[in-house]
């Protein structure tokens, strides 16, 4: 859903912080897309008495038909959560029980997100400057972060994973139509699954908006063809073990399992502690492998997360200064297709760039070099035509002026050498 530009639109937006025991960072590339509709939001502090002064949040919606949910929901989620009846009753018993999560903590922390997903959803169905029915919706990915666990919740097919150093990773489960139990319940409220789709058109079966699906009388929120009913994850943290946590659309998993995605994190911080320049690059691996859609993330990074290694830093310094050699060398020879990146790509892979990538994302590793390289070069043709024709237009004046010395010569000539003037 949605049109496409004739140029990605490449620039990066970042934020970056600190919390108690972690680094996080977000990205995020608008891409081929027309139009931007992620959104996210995070708190480093969802409140400011205990216990939730050490709970964090983080999340991510991948709007759709527009970006007005998307945008509402990054403003509005966390406030809903926290406004329902059982998060009150969590922040009181926590406090009454030195802060210690209980079996009927967890429970209440459970109903307090899935009920506030339901607020949330209902609240927007008319969103202030609108003239009808909202017609946007969004996919929802975000995830509580307390000392000692880690809450998902999940509606759509935006993903939650957890790193770990054992590789047992974990990973939300993402809402599409085709699924038996999302299938069942669209067939229930009268709708079809076709081509993988909610009657042909929408490609995810649970999300905030897209209410033209959630108008079936006599079916309540969680019975309709779409429902807004989050999957609630539940994970006990493990200090040792746990590496980072990646929110991020559907953008980055299309062209990167979950294990793929991991690995390639995991060889970003092997090289640099700057997470910027590592969630960025994730990005721009994702653009060169194919991926059309924005691409929006968060990575928070724990203690147990892979460190710097001189030798990994040196190994891929080595890789890409021959890429860059090589680079140069197409362009230098305008050899076919040296002009575009997802065409270099391509030549550098056939020539087995790939064989000696200190990354298992192999030659996609160099996009972000590859275009600035390009780009580099536009400059300097730039310059050189602005140069020749500066250098042209220097040329046509200097020629102009011995044109007009050489008529004034001429005329004065013509005149000493013409007959005698008679004043009378």
């Amino acid at each position: 859903m949605g049109a496409f530009l004739d140029k990605p639109k490449t620039e990066k937006t970042n934020d970056i912080g600190v919390g108690r025991d972690y680094r996080y960072v977000v990205a995020s590339m608008q891409g081929w897309r027309i139009d931007m509709e992620d959104a996210h939001h995070v708190k480093i502090s969802i409140g400011k008495d205990p216990p939730f002064e050490n709970w964090s949040f983080f999340a991510v919606f991948d709007g759709h038909a527009g970006s007005n949910v998307a945008f509402h929901s990054a403003e509005n989620l966390l406030q809903t959560l926290l406004e329902t009846p059982a998060f009150r009753d969590v922040k009181d018993e926590l406090n009454s029980n030195g802060q210690k999560i209980t079996e009927k903590s967890i429970s209440s922390i459970k109903e307090g997100m899935r009920s506030g997903f339901l607020r949330l959803d209902a609240s927007m169905e008319n969103l202030p400057g609108g003239t009808e029915k909202e017609r946007s919706g969004t996919t929802a990915i975000c995830a509580i972060l307390t000392p000692d666990y880690i809450f998902f919740a999940n509606l759509g097919d935006s993903r939650g994973i957890l790193s770990r150093k054992s590789d047992n990773i974990f990973s939300t489960e993402d809402h599409k139509p085709y699924m038996e139990k999302e299938r069942d319940r669209i067939v229930k409220a009268g709708g079809s699954v076709m081509i993988q789709r909610v009657n042909g058109s929408l490609a995810v079966s649970r999300a905030l908006g897209d209410y033209e699906y959630k108008s079936v009388p006599g079916l309540c929120a969680t019975e309709q063809l779409v429902s807004p009913e989050p999957d609630i994850y539940i994970i006990e943290r493990n200090k040792e073990d746990d590496e980072f946590l990646v929110l991020a659309c559907d953008g980055i998993y299309d062209v990167l399992e979950n294990e793929e995605l991991c690995r390639l994190v995991r060889s970003r911080l092997t090289v640099t502690e700057d997470l910027k320049h590592a969630s960025n690059q994730v990005l721009d691996v994702c653009l060169s492998k194919g991926s059309r859609d924005n691409m929006t993330m968060i990575m928070v990074v724990f203690d147990a997360a892979p460190k710097v290694k001189n030798e990994a830093v040196e190994l891929e310094n080595v890789w890409l200064e021959s890429v860059d050699k090589r680079l140069k060398e197409l362009i230098d020879s305008k050899h076919d297709g040296a002009d575009d990146a997802d065409s270099i790509t391509l030549i550098l892979k056939q020539e087995g760039f790939d064989d000696n990538s200190p990354s298992t994302c192999d030659i996609h590793l160099a996009r972000s070099l590859i275009d600035r390289v390009l780009e580099e070069n536009k400059l300097d043709e730039s310059q050189q035509r602005q140069q020749s024709q500066q250098h042209q237009e220097a040329n046509n004046i200097s020629n102009n002026l011995l044109e007009n010395a050489d008529d004034s010569i001429k005329t004065a000539t013509e005149v000493e050498a013409g007959e005698e003037i008679d004043y009378g």
